[in-house]
């Protein structure tokens, strides 16, 4: 009797072993539990109503300058201005950039020289006897990354005497130009560097070189 006693206390000993085994096995070791998540990580993504606001007086102030401040012109404007600023809301954050000081300074003089170089130009094949005008269009694919680089970069081609930046095709701008057979890729490469400057980037041709 007393040696089934001591069976079944033998059997119930290993079964515990072996119930403390399998809790082991199971119970995460130090490197397996969780991190705790700190508080910037539970803290919810920042809602768009700043960025809205910004847009909203930006753009109203933009819209105020190019009317002359004129009330009526409030009547179109306001509506646009109030619908540009909400796209916020549906259109993902674009990535914020940076803009240089210095490179703000050096392509504000740039632009300010070739744009009267570009005026004397123009002028002076208008008033040319013989014309010396060759209109057409020609392709340039710039390296600047997509965003407000890029954005500026179709911008001030149109804004340059001579130029505009007519559509975007793929990976290309097609620029309409007074004298095709001016040299379109050095005034482009000149334009990109000095856009580059401008928020402290580096282009991909020039690390390749």
């Amino acid at each position: 009797m007393s040696g089934l006693r001591g069976q079944v206390a033998l059997r119930q000993q290993k079964k515990e072993v072996r119930v403390r085994q399998t809790a082991s096995d199971d119970t995460p070791t130090a490197a397996e539990l969780p991190k705790p998540v700190s508080a910037l990580a539970l803290r919810r993504p920042a809602r768009p109503w700043r960025r809205f606001v910004v847009k909203l007086v930006a753009l109203a102030l933009i819209w105020a300058v190019l009317t002359d401040f004129r009330p009526d012109a409030l009547v179109f404007g306001l509506p646009a201005v109030i619908a540009a600023a909400a796209l916020v809301f549906v259109l993902p954050a674009a990535p914020g950039w940076r803009l240089s000081p210095r490179g703000a300074l050096e392509f504000a003089l740039w632009f300010a020289v070739q744009t009267v170089r570009g005026a004397v130009d123009v002028a002076a094949r208008a008033f040319a006897p013989r014309m010396p005008l060759a209109p057409g269009f020609r392709a340039y694919a710039p390296n600047l990354p997509d965003g407000a680089p890029r954005i500026v970069f179709l911008n001030t081609i149109t804004l340059l005497p001579g130029t505009l930046s007519a559509e975007v095709a793929g990976a290309q701008v097609i620029v309409h130009m007074l004298d095709t057979e001016a040299d379109l890729d050095s005034d482009m490469h000149a334009l990109e560097r000095r856009i580059a400057a401008l928020f402290g980037l580096t282009l991909s041709n020039e690390v390749a070189q």
